[in-house]
């Protein structure tokens, strides 16, 4: 039977802290079929991009510094990679954007951002 879901058999590279991920999250992706690689810290994910890592989109940490950001942006945007910059369920700070957790239309805006429609989204 094939997936209805956009993200079915695509790796997510997850950048951030333990704690960004929460079990609801992943599993909502994992129902999708999506593949999760992470979290992966900042200092590992970095490594760990240019070591050559296979993966079909990456969400990242919002929390992570300036530079890590930028540096992140600018390597993905160069190798046409989706990616999103998210904050987590337990996330203190209610800003706008993307929320990575486990409700059913945080999770579809994540998937429609990183592999809906002609265009991904990068950034």
């Amino acid at each position: 039977m094939k997936s209805l879901s956009s993200a079915a058999g695509k790796t997510i590279l997850i950048i951030g802290e333990a704690g960004f991920l929460s079990d609801r999250a992943r599993k909502a992706l994992i129902a999708r079929q999506a593949l999760l690689t992470g979290p992966v810290v900042v200092a590992s994910a970095m490594e760990r991009l240019t070591e050559g890592l296979v993966f079909d989109a990456v969400i990242i940490d919002v929390t992570i510094s300036d530079e890590a950001m930028l540096w992140m942006n600018e390597w993905l945007e160069t190798r046409r990679v989706p990616f999103i910059f998210a904050h987590g369920e337990q996330s203190e700070t209610s800003f706008g954007g993307f929320v990575l957790s486990g409700r059913g239309s945080d999770i579809e805006a994540v998937i429609g951002a990183l592999f809906g429609g002609d265009s991904p989204y990068y950034h």
